[in-house]
């Protein structure tokens, strides 16, 4: 059986910060992509912008993209931002999320968000367009490049870890 030598529940812990502070970084240093299933099963994969606070994901989206479709369909979904510049160990640094999406389409949600986002990052794009909320509660992580050579923090069960 293969084994991924996945660090140590403490090392995991003590990654989590810088892990975090990855997330929260944005193009050109690291793209986001959002990764949902089609009916037939197989997985549609798009570049997104992602907005991360105590690891929950808020993406904002119009509602005649597909992949709106695919959530209502099934709401597991996976995000993966990918560093664009090799790190200290001479891979490029990984995160991948998976948990549930929930759809709002509520317009103050909407604002709210826009309003959040507005203070951390400063001016946005274009806002005008009717847009919905996608809101993802992180259920699994898994994470290269922050703790050593193939060696993952691969955490099964993000809440129980976190608790």
């Amino acid at each position: 059986m293969y084994d991924e030598r996945a660090v140590s529940p403490e090392e995991a812990r003590a990654a989590l910060p810088e892990i975090q502070a990855f997330l929260r970084r944005r193009f050109p240093e690291v793209a986001c992509f959002l990764t949902t299933l089609r009916k037939d099963g197989r997985p549609s994969i798009r570049q997104v912008g992602a907005f991360v606070t105590d690891w929950t994901i808020e993406t904002a989206t119009q509602p005649w993209h597909v992949k709106n479709q695919h959530i209502r369909r099934n709401p597991i979904v996976t995000y993966l931002w990918v560093g664009l510049t090799p790190g200290e160990y001479r891979a490029v640094p990984n995160v991948m999320l998976q948990g549930v999406c929930e759809i709002l389409e509520d317009p103050a949600a909407v604002r709210d968000f826009d309003e959040r986002r507005r203070q951390a990052l400063g001016a946005l794009g274009a806002t005008e367009t009717e847009r919905w909320l996608l809101r993802t509660r992180p259920t699994s992580l898994r994470a290269e490049g922050f703790t050593g050579p193939r060696r993952p923090v691969l955490i099964a069960d993000l809440d129980r870890f976190l608790a």
